[in-house]
């Protein structure tokens, strides 16, 4: 944003607060992906406010602005020039947008309460899966994915992706609260060579990802 003269750093850290905040955008392994609601989104503003979303738009309007503070420019002036271009895609989106309908997405089970159909639904940190029949019926589940690992802990269980309310990745057993192994680490299928017993985990380093032992000085080699 700074090589292109859009922002200030100053308003880089509330920008990427608030993309996140509206779930626009997830942060996984230190990096940012857009969201399947921050592609919609995009999606709509660029049919709808194709200006808007031009960077060179948003250096413009910041240099007016400059102009502006430094008794430059009028700002009654500056605004009416917007306003003239900005009023007639936003009358446009009013009454076009209203159409738009984002259909849920099936998730190809039943529900276990009332047998409905369940879908994946948006929440504040991510999707989740709810049941069709919404409000009648209010069940709700999160959306778990499964590593191929037997619980390290309790032996039973298999070990689950989550994410925090952050949004970070972690992982835990499915057989919580009855079991309550978590890790941040990705855990690995086969104990450790040398103590034998305990869990192998991988290691996220700036070199690669190193399986380490969690409970002896054990490392391999570390991964490409």
């Amino acid at each position: 944003m700074e090589e292109i003269g859009v922002g200030r750093p100053s308003t880089y850290s509330p920008t990427i607060d608030t993309i996140q905040r509206r779930n626009y955008v997830s942060l996984t392994n230190k990096r940012f992906a857009p969201t399947e609601l921050g592609e919609i989104v995009n999606e709509m503003i660029s049919e709808y406010f194709p200006e808007i979303l031009d960077v060179s738009f948003t250096a413009d309007m910041e240099n007016d602005l400059d102009e502006i503070e430094h008794g430059k420019m009028q700002w009654i002036k500056v605004i009416d020039e917007f306003y003239k271009q900005f009023e007639p895609h936003v009358k446009r989106a009013d009454e076009e947008m209203e159409k738009i309908e984002i259909k849920d997405e099936p998730a190809g089970i039943d529900c276990d309460v009332c047998g409905a159909p369940m879908v994946y639904k948006m929440g504040k940190y991510g999707k989740f899966l709810a049941c069709s029949r919404f409000p009648e019926c209010r069940n709700t589940k999160a959306i778990v994915k499964e590593i191929g690992v037997t619980c390290p802990k309790c032996r039973e269980g298999q070990v689950i992706e989550r994410k925090s309310k952050k949004n970070r990745i972690f992982y835990g057993c499915n057989r919580y609260p009855d079991c309550d192994y978590v890790s941040w680490d990705k855990p690995v299928e086969r104990p450790c060579p040398k103590c034998g017993e305990h869990a192998l985990v991988e290691k996220k380093l700036k070199k690669g990802v190193q399986v380490q032992c969690t409970n002896c000085d054990y490392k391999e080699e570390t991964q490409k």
